[in-house]
C-alpha cells in the first residue's frame, strides 16, 4: 500500500507543474472576475487533482509496458 503514496521525481515534477499552472490560471481569472483568493485556491486544488489523474494514469501505462516485456 505504501508503494502506492511514494512519488518518484517526475512525479513530483508533474505535480509542482500542475499545482503553479493551476494556481496561475486561477490568478489570472480572478483579477478578471473579481475573486483572486478564491480562484488562486481552486486552482490550486483542481491542479492537485488533475497532476494526481495524470501521475496515475503514467504509472499504469508504465506497469502495463514493463509487465509486457517480461
Amino acid at each position: 500500500m505504501w508503494g502506492k503514496l511514494i512519488l518518484k521525481e517526475k512525479d513530483y515534477e508533474i505535480l509542482t507543474k500542475g499545482i503553479a499552472s493551476g494556481v496561475g490560471i486561477g490568478i489570472l481569472i480572478g483579477v478578471i472576475v473579481g475573486e483572486v483568493i478564491l480562484l488562486f485556491s481552486l486552482g490550486g486544488v483542481i491542479g492537485i487533482i488533475i497532476s494526481s489523474i495524470f501521475i496515475a494514469l503514467n504509472n499504469r501505462k508504465s506497469k502495463e509496458v514493463s509487465d509486457s516485456k517480461i
